[in-house]
């Protein structure tokens, strides 16, 4: 079943407001947070490797407002290597459940338990932005569980473009109110409302039509696909990075936009403190949405350190 794209969502889907999860005790020094941490039923999208191969599988988490749609080309082309691809949904965000923690340990925990119900022992992590301080969270946890890490545009410092969030977030809390007027309105004709609204926030069209998919229909209604109050409430802890005293000596690839300031020189001392054997890429013409401003020159990049990966396995099985 080569190329084949398969949806599934283990457990409740958005439309239960209860999250079902498990909880596992907080093995993280200097956490700002002393409650235990709640794994949910991730949503999320995998397709089949066109050919077999022993590679670990690869996960890819998106960014803050994201979802797993946004990958969509870009796995099926890293298919090819004979991986199986699996994008996820973080929590509140895309078809996962709504919950109140945000927290980076949190969702490592999320990723642990799609690990272990798709009975992966160990994979390969690629996270964009919110989703690479994830996967940057579940290897210091865990780097047992996984066998190299892709941290694309962002790095364990906090986020230049903290500054600018917190506005889309109380515009689109402010469009919220309005919905209810918007009944019986199209949901195309509902979005580029709103993208036409995000206007006093954000002059870039991209970011604001990026913004304005989050607007669904569901049982005819018009709401948000993210949870916007837990977004806001936890939104410093999204855009700083939890402190450890552990680190990843894994494989490790940071791929930054030569436009962005997300990986700069000014964090390679916290990127290699924690990831030793971290190397560092910048791809030209690219800003913080390296894999979309310049997909074929970032999958070069990834398909090499993929690859390298590939052939250290190999080596050590012979």
């Amino acid at each position: 079943m080569s190329g084949v794209v398969v949806h599934r969502i283990l457990g409740q889907t958005i439309t239960c407001r209860k999250c079902l999860f498990l909880t596992f005790a907080r093995n993280i020094q200097n956490s700002s947070k002393s409650s235990d941490v709640s794994a949910v039923n991730l949503a999320y999208d995998y397709t089949q490797p066109s050919k077999e191969s022993n590679v670990p599988p690869l996960f890819i988490m998106h960014g803050l407002m994201g979802s797993a749609s946004n990958w969509s080309s870009i796995s099926k082309v890293l298919a090819k290597t004979g991986r199986k691809i699996i994008r996820l949904d973080a929590r509140n965000h895309g078809d996962s459940p709504h919950c109140e923690d945000m927290s980076y340990e949190a969702m490592s925990y999320d990723v642990l338990k799609v690990m272990d119900n798709m009975k992966i022992e160990k994979a390969c992590l690629m996270g964009h932005s919110m989703g690479g301080k994830a996967f940057m969270t579940t290897a210091l946890l865990h780097p047992e569980r996984v066998s190299s890490l892709i941290v694309v545009d962002v790095s364990p410092a906090p986020s230049p473009g903290a500054k600018y969030f917190p506005s889309y977030l109380q515009c689109m809390l402010k469009i919220s109110s309005q919905l209810t007027e918007l009944k019986g309105v199209q949901l195309s004709k509902a979005r580029a409302m709103v993208v036409e609204a995000l206007k006093e926030v954000e002059e870039h069209l991209g970011v604001r039509q990026f913004l304005a998919a989050n607007l669904v229909l569901v049982d005819g209604k018009l709401k948000w696909r993210v949870n916007l109050d837990a977004i806001i409430n936890d939104y410093q802890e999204l855009a700083s990075f939890p402190q450890f005293d552990t680190k990843y000596e894994g494989p490790t690839l940071f791929v930054g936009g030569e436009r962005s300031q997300y990986i700069s020189p000014s964090t390679t001392p916290d990127i290699m403190n924690l990831f030793p054997n971290a190397v560092i890429e910048h791809i030209p013409q690219a800003g913080h949405w390296v894999h979309s401003d310049n997909p074929s020159q970032f999958l070069e990049c990834v398909l090499k350190f993929l690859k390298a990966e590939a052939n250290r396995l190999s080596s050590e099985n012979v």
